[in-house]
């Protein structure tokens, strides 16, 4: 009797072992499925969330037609002559562009067209022209506004590139310092966002002294707004420097595109639509540039 009676505990002890290991299967089982579940979900939540971005990364199609051309100006004198690299407002009274326009595409850099170095009077200009002989020691650089480094693409842009209507009387140590660092850093960003619309000029106002028989008026500082709209945040960006040496970093010089139109009087990139206009105007943000 007592060996049947061991027989019947070892068979009870097997049935438990056996619910306990089906329970625990059964956990496991109900555990995996859940989790799969999860997974799933999870990974279609980041397919879905892929697919917007891959949207929002999406460069938008469209393109604006004249966007670097600031609105006609009514204080001031301006003929508006258009060149195959760029436009320019040219003011007959001061003997110097009220602004330069233009826009750069990473195509454009491409150019392997030689500087010419050759200045000579714009031959569309009505009016007095600056001339070699008003800038010969007097102290200054004939400045390029547009620069000859951006019109590499075209024999002919870079030949009108030299002319006065597209040059100021610059300070050396801006003219090779600060204003050509940031030349440069145009041509990289260009090269990342595909195409940059450019504005720049002088400041100028009554107290200016002048250069030159022909009376070229020497600007007390100089500006500079760019956008980039082609990309998928885009963004915005004013500089003004000084007409003197300045070397420092670009983010010293960094202000919003909206003062420097209190400052110029000048309406920028009216081609944009308002809301973003507005944005891109309001913006001196350097780590957006990475400056």
């Amino acid at each position: 009797m007592a060996k049947k009676k061991r027989k019947k505990k070892k068979s009870i002890n097997w049935s438990v072992r056996f619910l306990w290991i089906f329970f625990w299967i059964t956990i496991l089982l109900l555990f995996a499925y859940y989790f799969r579940l999860e997974i799933k979900s999870a990974l279609s939540t980041f397919s879905t969330k892929i697919e917007r971005l891959g949207e929002a990364n999406r460069k938008p199609d469209i393109r604006y037609k004249n966007l670097e051309l600031p609105l006609p100006l009514e204080d001031r004198a301006e003929q508006i002559i258009k060149h195959e690299g760029y436009t320019v407002s040219y003011n007959k009274n001061w003997r110097l562009p009220n602004w330069v326009a233009y826009e750069l595409t990473r195509d454009e850099l491409r150019g392997t067209v030689s500087r010419t170095d050759k200045f000579v009077v714009d031959p569309y200009v009505n009016g007095v022209s600056a001339t070699n002989a008003d800038y010969r020691r007097s102290g200054f650089d004939r400045g390029h506004m547009a620069p000859a480094a951006d019109m590499t693409w075209s024999e002919t842009a870079m030949k009108e590139s030299f002319y006065f209507s597209n040059m100021c009387p610059q300070n050396p140590g801006l003219n090779r310092g600060a204003w050509k660092d940031l030349e440069e850093s145009i041509r990289k960003w260009v090269k990342k966002d595909s195409a940059i619309a450019i504005v720049c000029g002088p400041l100028v106002d009554k107290r200016d002294t002048t250069i030159g028989r022909n009376e070229v008026k020497i600007p007390h500082a100089f500006f500079k707004v760019i956008v980039s709209p082609y990309v998928t945040t885009p963004r915005g960006i004013g500089f003004v420097f000084k007409n003197e040496k300045e070397d420092a970093p670009l983010s010293a010089y960094v202000v919003s595109i909206d003062s420097v139109e209190a400052l110029t009087g000048m309406d920028f990139f009216s081609e944009l639509p308002d809301e973003l206009e507005n944005r891109l105007e309001s913006q001196n943000n350097i780590f957006d540039w990475e400056l």
